[in-house]
């Protein structure tokens, strides 16, 4: 399970309005920057390009791996 993509809401695309809030004229602008059109959050570790599946303590958002990696470096310690 992956996470929806912060920027477009999992939408995978950006929209537009002329007036803001409830505004019904309402069009696409284009792609996501953030997910490529895809709707899923990259993982937010640098270089990793794997999609996100849960969060750090910092709202950082991971992929299974780096999860796995920061839960070990820095997870709950006794």
């Amino acid at each position: 399970m992956t996470i929806a993509c912060t920027k477009c809401d999992g939408d995978g695309s950006l929209y537009t309005s002329r007036y803001g809030g409830n505004d019904p004229d309402v069009w696409r602008t284009g792609e996501c920057p953030e997910c490529k059109g895809s709707g899923h959050q990259v993982c937010d570790t640098r270089g990793c390009e794997e999609l996100a599946v849960g969060f750090n303590e910092d709202g950082e958002a991971l992929c299974e791996d780096c999860l796995f990696q920061w839960a070990q470096a820095y997870g709950d310690e006794p």
